[in-house]
């Protein structure tokens, strides 16, 4: 796999999408909701390449195309780190599309899904900066706070090991 820029994203999407509206000749509009380190690209807060594009919601008739653009939708991993309310939350992708809704989940969804992978890439993401000084905390909180967070996680222990992440980033970097 190539390493892709922010702009290789963006131009990947952008054939997706033509292509996309060529096949399916409905009025239909999809969507994508890009997450991980492509999704950190896409609203400028990390500068590093990343090897695909991961989605963790798309329109079931997209996918026959999506691979050949590296749009990883099988994504188990990124799903059971993000609440029901993730997709409220979501960020319309500002790029001129025709027939597909690009969205980012939210920064703070973002945020959530790097501390609980605990991933070195990862934490070096939202180690950046222009990461943790755009962070709404309040938002973050109500998420990580709220009762049905806790039942999202696989088990206690990975709750738990994930409560301590977020108190160590929350300690460090709120302002």
């Amino acid at each position: 796999m190539i390493n892709k820029t922010r702009e290789d994203i963006i131009n990947d999407l952008l054939l997706l999408d033509e292509e996309v509206s060529l096949a399916l000749n409905d009025n239909f509009q999809y969507e994508i909701v890009i997450v991980g380190g492509s999704a950190l690209l896409l609203i400028n807060k990390i500068t590093r390449a990343t090897c695909d594009i991961d989605a963790i919601n798309s329109s079931v008739e997209l996918r026959p195309y999506m691979i050949k653009y590296d749009i990883n939708d099988r994504v188990v991993s990124y799903k059971n780190n993000f609440d029901e309310g993730y997709y409220d939350r979501k960020e319309k992708v500002d790029i001129p599309t025709k027939k597909i809704n690009i969205y980012t989940a939210s920064l703070e969804d973002i945020v959530i899904s790097k501390l609980c992978s605990q991933r070195q890439k990862d934490i070096e993401d939202i180690n950046n900066p222009l990461v943790y000084q755009s962070i709404d905390w309040e938002v973050l909180d109500k998420i990580i706070y709220d009762e049905d967070f806790k039942y999202n996680m696989l088990n206690e222990h990975n709750y738990n090991m994930f409560m301590l992440a977020y108190r160590d980033y929350k300690e460090m970097y709120r302002k």
